[in-house]
């Protein structure tokens, strides 16, 4: 026998389906399922259903996100292809609008769904190069991606806006990576051995306080320090030569941004020399820079064919003095107009004594197309070959040098 309560949640089940529906059929729903009246989640079902219509309803027509009706918006229409008041052209405001009641009206992942769809879909990379609604954007990786397709089309004021988003995007990731990468380097340092000179920057708490004891004052019931010790690192003298070589073809945005930041982390630890070569058909070298995230995502330039061949050579010429103290790590899909070259460039590392590392994708996921062919080919060699998280290259680069 069906109770009142099961009753009751059997017609909110319905309501709420019913809901859904609505907003994915917009104003298609109205035979069957009547109007937008209503709230749904704590929010006006018509205001939800009027933005979801002014991104989606695109699909069906011609245009960009500035062609639409901004009707709904509190905004009103700009002027259109017919003449003063006459289209149905949206203006600046009226997309910042849009973009403030989305952000009030969904939740933040279906906000960052829908961002993404206008930038992908609708054209609203146009709208890049007004500053108001730059700033108004929610910072993260897809976004970037689109500033740096972009950037060249904006003007000085708009740029700096468009560094600090991404500025906010690199530090967030560097932040949570730095931390694990550090913790896994932190078991290079003698701690039978230390010295009043900071080289591995972790101090020797327990030498320091008995070296100085004999500086105590019993009135202030302070120590005076005179030397502060410590850890010694253990390959201080001996270290690795680390060179990251990046493919910054289109399909490779992720590996580059990772491992720019990864290049700017491996540069702080002490055992190793950390460089970074950016490469399509021309090849940068941007160990110059580092330390600054931000001003490397400036310098490169994502799409174009690839010369790994060309690539690999710079760096044979250029960091291959040391080759049994060097580790050449290559970021790459591993698709190559000219296979026979590239092959023998590395096999030109391997003879030398380097460790070759191949990644066809250093993403936070591990995922990410590349020549499976070539792969298979690389790992015969004798080079090492996969696709890694983070966390991982820095285990790797760690099992190496120790």
């Amino acid at each position: 026998m069906i109770e009142m309560k099961d009753i009751d949640i059997i017609e909110k089940e319905k309501k709420y389906l019913e809901s859904c529906w609505k907003l994915v059929l917009g104003k298609s729903s109205e035979t069957n399922l009547g109007g937008m009246e209503g709230d749904f989640g704590g929010q006006s079902l018509s205001e939800m259903n009027g933005l979801l219509e002014f991104l989606y309803s695109r699909e069906y027509e011609y245009g960009s996100l500035y062609d639409g009706n901004a009707s709904g918006l509190g905004v009103g229409g700009g002027e259109g292809k017919e003449g003063k008041g006459a289209g149905r052209q949206g203006s600046s405001p009226s997309v910042f609008n849009w973009l403030n009641k989305i952000r009030k009206t969904f939740p933040k992942k279906t906000v960052e769904i829908m961002e993404k769809d206008a930038i992908d879909k609708y054209n609203l990379k146009e709208m890049l190069t007004d500053k108001k609604v730059l700033e108004s954007l929610e910072p993260n990786k897809a976004l970037l991606e689109t500033i740096l397709n972009m950037k060249e089309h904006m003007n000085p004021d708009v740029l700096m806006s468009a560094k600090r988003i991404i500025k906010q995007v690199v530090d967030e990731i560097k932040l949570k990576l730095e931390e694990k990468v550090s913790k896994k380097f932190s078991t290079l340092i003698n701690r039978t051995k230390s010295s009043v000179y900071s080289i591995s920057g972790e101090l020797d708490f327990n030498k320091t306080i008995n070296k100085n004891l004999k500086n105590y004052d019993y009135k202030t019931q302070k120590i005076s320090f005179e030397n502060i010790y410590f850890y010694e690192n253990i390959h201080k003298k001996n270290k690795w030569n680390l060179i990251l070589v990046v493919d910054e073809s289109g399909s490779m945005m992720d590996s580059v941004l990772y491992s720019s930041i990864m290049a700017s982390i491996f540069a702080s630890i002490p055992v190793l020399n950390t460089k970074l070569v950016i490469f399509d058909t021309e090849v940068v070298d941007l160990s110059d820079h580092i330390n600054d995230v931000v001003e490397i995502m400036f310098q490169i330039r994502l799409g174009g064919g690839t010369d790994i061949a060309k690539a690999l050579s710079y760096t044979s010429g250029k960091y291959l003095d040391n080759p049994h103290k060097t580790i050449v790590v290559l970021v790459s899909d591993f698709y190559d107009w000219d296979m026979k070259k590239f092959y023998t460039e590395v096999a030109y590392i391997l003879e030398a004594g380097a460790k070759f590392f191949a990644i066809g994708a250093l993403t936070e996921d591990a995922k990410g197309g590349y020549d499976k062919q070539a792969a298979k080919k690389l790992a015969s060699m004798g080079a090492d070959v996969a696709s890694l998280t983070p966390e991982s290259l820095a285990d790797w680069i760690k099992g190496i040098i120790m």
